[in-house]
């Protein structure tokens, strides 16, 4: 079974939501996709938010082998240097969330299909 592990990503003062954008595009989720411990991930900018909702910028969606492997791919991968370092240069890491979900019904997979895990 893998982890669902959701990143509430407030940027930091004066970073545009482009820049992550750019950097999420070009080098965290290619770099992130290529790793053993990473199934999937999504990011997405967040456009509006309800009152009292969190104040956060990018919303992250990753499905990860486990978390504790995820975090020593991150932590120890050469590989993982510039994901790391360029994510550091937009976001503060200690304001980053994280909160870990499990599916709770079919999903939809690629061409709509319904998945169940």
């Amino acid at each position: 079974m893998s982890d669902i592990a959701i990143n509430l990503i407030p940027l930091r003062p004066g970073i545009a939501q482009d820049s992550f954008t750019k950097f999420s595009t070009e080098i965290d989720q290619p770099i992130c996709l290529a790793q053993d411990a990473v199934l999937g991930f999504e990011a997405f900018a967040v456009v509006s938010r309800d009152p009292g909702a969190p104040s956060v910028d990018i919303v992250e969606v990753m499905e990860v082998t486990s978390w504790e492997r995820w975090v020593q791919t991150r932590d120890r991968l050469e590989a993982m240097k510039p994901v790391t370092d360029g994510f550091e240069q937009l976001v503060e890491p200690t304001a980053v969330r994280t909160i870990f979900a499990r599916r709770v019904g079919p999903t939809s997979g690629q061409g709509g299909v319904p998945r169940y895990d």
